[in-house]
């Protein structure tokens, strides 16, 4: 009995004998490399991953607390909804609780630029005792049969996040929406705790690049390909976190990516001190160490806290839907702008689309088909005009074809780019540009 006593309290009291330290939520120094950690809207990520988080705090203490944590999260592609799973074991003397929890986000457009992400965890929380550290008299303890009769609860949390392609991102969190208690006995110390007791705010800058062409070796043989982009060299995360019971904690961390392979970061912790933060990443590996020297119970108590980050990427990139572009072959155009040319096998002059100040430049015509008699050329250009497409008829002289289109562009930029929305929004995935040459 005596030796629980002891372990119970070498657990507790291990936060709350240092002021502000006393913890109601996990601590992570990783959170930058993988935010799903502590908000749940998070979840949706720009390429599905894979994550392992180990910390080991203040180490060279027996029963200081260790925190491991497995999470699998994922953006559903050209969709605003994002799924992930996240399994965590936090143990602490003599104390271990273990978290599972499903998550679900979905995202609301506000514009082309700024998407406003809600998310929910749900799960369940589960408290056990090491009995390895205990004796076989304290087994018999009434405390430990009551604590661990209660030792199953539901658990959920709350967040939101506005993310913006400028690289600022906003979030708000709740981390507990339901209070855990798992003993009312006076020999493990229980506090009921409500949603808004806790909670956390993040504001962090981290920018996304446009993809770099770039000389690489694939198997062995060298390309000129597209990187994947990345990130702006400076990114900058600020957390507070709200606690109901006087231990209300804030944060900042810089993270200056020196390539697209190696970043360190510096930041500081309210409480705890400074921390450093060193990375790697290859190819679809990340692997990022943070270390805090500070933040024990006594100076030179232990040697730091140590924490690691193994990530995995499981995909290619993701995206959001895109919007429908507005096509240009389906506007409505003046009476000066419409087609007028008519053509049958004995016109003299098939080219008179063309207009004669154009003559000499280039003409770029978006055209769906191509036929060998204007009959049916006709026919197939009256089933768009139907359709409210802006087609008309075009004979190539060097193939003597007769082309159905639905625009002509002195502009390639412009032709090309109907071309690719036509293919991708509609059923006309035969579109092309056909290139005239004026004489």
């Amino acid at each position: 009995m005596h030796k629980l006593f002891i372990l119970t309290i070498i657990s507790l009291s291990i936060f709350k004998s240092v002021p502000g330290l006393a913890q109601n939520y996990p601590v992570y120094n990783s959170f930058f490399l993988n935010p799903y950690l502590y908000n749940p809207a998070e979840v949706a990520t720009d390429h599905a991953y894979l994550f392992l988080n180990h910390r080991q705090q203040w180490t060279g203490i027996e029963g200081s607390p260790k925190l491991s944590t497995f999470n699998i999260n994922t953006l559903i592609d050209q969709s605003y909804t994002g799924i992930g799973a996240k399994i965590s074991n936090y143990s602490r003397g003599i104390l271990q609780t273990t978290d599972l929890a499903l998550t679900y986000a979905h995202g609301f457009a506000l514009n082309k630029d700024n998407v406003l992400f809600f998310g929910l965890s749900g799960g369940l929380i589960s408290a056990s005792i090491d009995f390895n550290k205990l004796s076989a008299d304290d087994l018999d303890d009434p405390a430990i049969s009551n604590y661990l009769a209660n030792n199953l609860q539901p658990s959920a949390s709350f967040g939101m996040v506005y993310k913006s392609n400028s690289g600022l991102n906003i979030g708000l969190v709740l981390p507990q929406l339901f209070a855990p208690k798992f003993n009312s006995d006076s020999h493990f110390s229980s506090t009921a705790i409500a949603p808004l007791d806790n909670g956390f705010v993040s504001l962090y800058y981290k920018r996304k690049v446009d993809g770099k062409v770039v000389t690489r070796k694939v198997r062995g043989v060298t390309r000129r390909v597209k990187s994947s982009g990345g990130y702006a060299p400076l990114e900058f995360y600020a957390l507070y976190k709200y606690s109901a019971f006087d231990n209300s904690q804030f944060e900042v961390i810089t993270k200056l990516n020196l390539s697209e392979n190696f970043y360190l970061g510096a930041g500081y912790r309210q409480s705890y001190g400074f921390t450093g933060h060193v990375g790697f990443a290859f190819d679809k590996v990340i692997l990022g160490y943070s270390y805090e020297p500070g933040g024990q119970p006594e100076a030179g108590f232990s040697k730091g806290t140590h924490e690691i980050q193994l990530g995995i990427r499981l995909s290619n990139e993701k995206s959001y839907p895109k919007a429908a572009p507005v096509l240009k072959s389906t506007l409505k155009v003046t009476p000066d702008e419409k087609h007028t040319a008519r053509f049958n096998q004995s016109t003299e002059d098939p080219n008179a689309i063309n207009h004669p100040e154009n003559a000499n430049k280039k003409k770029y015509y978006v055209v769906i088909k191509a036929f060998g008699d204007f009959v049916s050329a006709d026919n197939y250009k009256k089933k768009l005009l139907e359709e409210k497409y802006n087609a008309d008829i075009f004979y190539h002289e060097e193939d003597k074809k007769f082309y159905v289109f639905v625009l002509s562009s002195l502009k390639s930029s412009e032709a090309f780019e109907e071309a690719r929305n036509l293919k991708n929004y509609t059923k006309l995935k035969d579109a092309r540009v056909l290139t005239v040459q004026g004489k």
